[in-house]
Parts: structure tokens; sequence; C-alpha cells
């Protein structure tokens, strides 16, 4: 299924040449994304580890301010990683990247959004911050209330024409954050399966776009999971909780774990740290969770200077995975 309409171009089939490196038409022309995302592994060599940061849109205020987002702070962050060329993953990157069958920039990052009809306001003011900055959202749909008969919000179809004004932009893919926004680590897995399914449905029917990924509610993940990649599913994210430490919070390739993906939070209003990991400026998280920045990106750079100077192809220096 295509995540655009039909009077455009099929996204899903472009994310899939491009994202996936199907490299070369018959002519051998490369696409426009896919040459950026090898000409950034040359400068920075490929990723041995990517976070993914949990949004609530562009907006929002939490726990007293310890997690917490506002127009002027989003927009501050997305210049942030333009500036610093980094490569925001799609859906169908993150999944070909969970199953090992692509490199990507050690200067990546998942940017995820757990969405619903009450982002409404904050999924449309991203749209023009991500087109100028070259960013990519991962927009997680909780389906319920996205209907006139389910919320008053929603009259006249206005919540789902959102998410396709979202989907036409170019600069959204969707998973689902479920039907009911449920603990789902208490349900078995026919009613676990049955709201998920429904999900995926009314995904399909509304953006013509088949979701890959899930959000877990309140980061809890059931014991039968993985039953879900028998329906077209390949990863979920959850918070930290199922990781040893925070340090061992990104995304890996060929993730082991792939249905409690940790995911953390970006840097609040104000102090532009983040409250997890604690106290850490988008710059160190991005220390901490990546091999682009900080020293091993330091040594990869001198290599890579060097062999500019001497003409050596710099995919011989890759940081072993």
């Amino acid at each position: 299924m295509s995540s655009q309409a039909d009077n455009k171009i099929n996204r899903r089939d472009f994310l899939k040449i491009s994202g996936l490196g199907l490299a070369s038409l018959a002519i051998g022309n490369k696409l426009p994304r896919e040459i950026e995302r090898e000409r950034l592994i040359q400068k920075y060599g490929p990723a041995a580890s990517i976070p993914a940061f949990e949004f609530h849109g562009d907006n929002y205020y939490f726990f007293g301010g310890a997690y917490c987002m506002n127009p002027d702070t989003f927009k501050t962050l997305m210049s942030w990683f333009k500036e610093n060329e980094v490569w925001p993953l799609t859906s169908d990157e993150v999944v070909a990247y969970l199953q090992g069958t692509i490199d990507l920039p050690s200067r990546s990052v998942i940017l995820t959004t757990d969405s619903g009809n009450t982002s409404k306001t904050s999924l449309v003011r991203m749209i023009p911050v991500l087109q100028e900055t070259g960013m990519h959202f991962i927009s997680m749909i909780w389906t319920r209330f996205m209907i006139a008969s389910e919320s008053s919000v929603c009259l006249d179809d206005t919540c789902w024409n959102v998410f396709r004004e979202a989907r036409d932009s170019g600069v959204y893919s969707f998973g689902s954050h479920t039907e009911s926004h449920s603990d789902f680590a208490l349900f078995t897995q026919d009613e676990g399966l049955a709201d998920i399914l429904q999900s995926k449905q009314e995904i399909e029917d509304n953006l013509g776009f088949s979701p890959q990924l899930i959000s877990w509610p309140f980061e809890s993940v059931p014991s039968w999971a993985p039953v879900l990649s028998d329906y077209g599913f390949f990863g979920a994210f959850a918070g930290v909780n199922h990781r040893p430490t925070i340090k061992d919070c990104s995304i890996l390739p060929s993730d082991p774990s792939p249905w409690d993906l940790p995911r953390i939070l970006p840097p609040n209003i104000g102090t532009l740290t983040s409250g997890r990991p604690d106290g850490k400026t988008i710059l160190e998280i991005m220390e901490m969770f990546t091999n682009g920045f900080g020293d091993q990106s330091r040594i990869f750079q001198n290599l890579y200077e060097y062999s500019n100077r001497r003409g050596i192809n710099s995919r011989r220096l890759f940081f072993p995975k």
C-alpha cells in the first residue's frame, strides 16, 4: 500500500528503493535520498547504534516539566539535527536496520511521536519545520476516538484528514499506538491481537499505509509480542526499563530484542536537557548513544581526511559492527 494519495508518487515504493538501498534503476540512476545517505556514511561511518526519541508532538508538559516541549524548543532541536547532519530514519529504514539489511550513517536518529485526535494542531504545525530541516517523524497513532462517532473533535473526518495531510507532506511515516491504549501486558494474546489488528486496519483504510512498528502504551510489553511478526510487524517501542542500564538504551543493527525497543526523551524547554537520560544535552545524548559524535567520530574523521588525501576508498574505514 502507498502512504501517498493516488495522484502522487508511491511513497512506499520510494522508501523501499532509497531506504533499503535497491540502489539502481535499469539505467543505474540513484535517488537523492540514497545518494545523501551514502554521502553521510562515507563522511561519518556506519551506525553501530541509533537512539530513538519519544515526542508527543511539539507542545506538551508532563510530570511537572520533567518531560516537556514547545514549538520553539522543537524547532531548535530539529535545526540542531540539520546543522549536525543527523539522518532521520523512516519506518522502512527502521525495519531494514532491525533486519540488518541496510547501512545507515553513524549520525542517525529515530524520531517518534505518539499521536491521536489531540494531535490535530501539532502534527500540522510540525510539517514546515520538518520540511525546512530535512527531518522525518514516525507518527504512532492511537486509533480510537479518531472518528465522529467516537469523538466530537473529529466531526467531518477532521482527525484523519490531519493525518492525510501529514502523509502527503512526505515528512511522516506511521505506526500503531494501538486501538485502546491499554496495558497490553495484562491482555491475553487473543485480546491484544484483536486490538492491534483493528488499529492496523484503521490506519490502512484511512491512510493507505500499512504500519510495521508499534509503540506500547505505558511502555508495557506483553510476553506474546513476538507473535506480531506473523501479522506484518517488525518491532515495537517501549521505554528504558527493559535494558540493563540507560547506556544500553540505543537500538542495534539486527537488534536481538525488537519487541521492547528503548526510547529516550528529547531535551526539555528551558534547560535543554533531557529527563531520560537525566540532565543530558542533545550533544551529550548523541555522544552517549551513537558512534557519530565524540571520540569515535573524531577517530573516523581523522582517518577519513587522511583517506581523502591519499585517495583511499573511505568504505575501508568502517567501524566493525
